[in-house]
């Protein structure tokens, strides 16, 4: 054993100098590759490295919202809305006010409500979170606030006479007031050019929170309140008729899509057009189906700096 081990000793140095040998090898093969790609592609090793680094953005969005009609008529004050102008003509009080202002001297009733109600392209606006995994792929978050409105016609009939004549006819306004806050949650895909500029797509899932604001019927000037805020009980004038805080809101839950392009104008700011569609309920009452609606915004991207740098 003595007189093997001294011969075993050679042996295993020869072993582990042959591996280390090889493995100093790769690396000059990789650089001379590197080299050569870098003069056929210039972006090559610019991409290698941005690929492999995370990084955050943080945007604030602004643009145009083009919301779905469907629900609108949620404020058209028909009998089977829960806010509806029975509710206010039932009440003597305001229906005698209702025919001074009209100018009838016998009777006044709705003759037609407004079926097609829609709302007014409105504004958005809301801030934005992304976490990209590389220059390909990333998450973000992001929350938007509208407000929408909608407006309608409500025909009353004045004095109706029970022989042949001319119908009074009076259209008066009906309008609707709502906020909508929309969150969506989702992945990026990104399509880089060589430029710079990227193309993306999204996709994923998004929660929309809606709020009535304002819900009235118009008469010559004089608002009324479609939102019974004196909790069943019947308005009198010059009385301290109590009011509650009459709370209408509703969640929907829905996914959505999207596509844009971005174009980095230094290495921590940037801006990205785009195009978005929702697909989702607003559910309020009795308006509970899926309908489309889009976007089109500007997203003034800030980025918080690359990882590990």
């Amino acid at each position: 054993m003595k007189r093997i081990i001294p011969l075993l000793i050679p042996l295993f140095c020869l072993a582990m100098i042959v591996p280390v040998s090889g493995q100093n090898k790769v690396p000059a093969e990789s650089r001379r590759d590197k080299e050569k790609r870098a003069k056929t592609d210039p972006w090559a090793e610019f991409e290698e490295e941005v690929d492999s680094i995370p990084r955050w953005d943080f945007g604030i969005n602004f643009g145009a919202y083009f919301p779905d009609k469907y629900s609108s008529n949620f404020y058209n004050g028909d009998s089977g809305n829960v806010n509806n102008v029975k509710y206010i003509m039932s009440n003597k009080y305001w229906y005698q006010e209702i025919k001074q202002l009209l100018g009838a001297s016998d009777t006044v009733f709705v003759s037609g409500y407004p079926l097609d109600m829609h709302y007014q392209v409105a504004f958005t606006g809301g801030l934005f979170i992304r976490f990209n995994f590389n220059r390909k792929n990333g998450i973000f978050l992001e929350a938007n606030y509208t407000q929408l409105k909608t407006t309608g016609a409500i025909s009353l009939e004045v004095d109706p006479q029970s022989f042949p004549t001319f119908q009074d006819i009076r259209t008066e306004p009906i309008q609707g007031k709502e906020a909508r806050v929309l969150i969506d949650l989702g992945y990026q895909r990104s399509f880089p050019l060589k430029s710079k500029i990227y193309f993306f797509l999204q996709g994923g899932g998004l929660m929309c929170y809606t709020q009535v604001r304002k819900s009235v019927f118009v008469v010559e000037g004089r608002e009324y309140n479609l939102v019974n805020i004196y909790g069943g009980q019947a308005f009198i004038p010059n009385t301290n008729s109590q009011t509650y805080h009459i709370n209408q809101n509703a969640f929907g839950f829905g996914t959505y899509a999207g596509a844009g392009a971005g174009f980095p104008l230094t290495d921590l700011f940037g801006v990205e057009p785009g195009v978005t569609f929702q697909y989702y309920p607003v559910n309020l009452e009795r308006y509970p189906r899926w309908r489309p609606s889009f976007s089109a915004y500007l997203r003034i991207l800030l980025g918080a700096g690359h990882t590990g740098e």
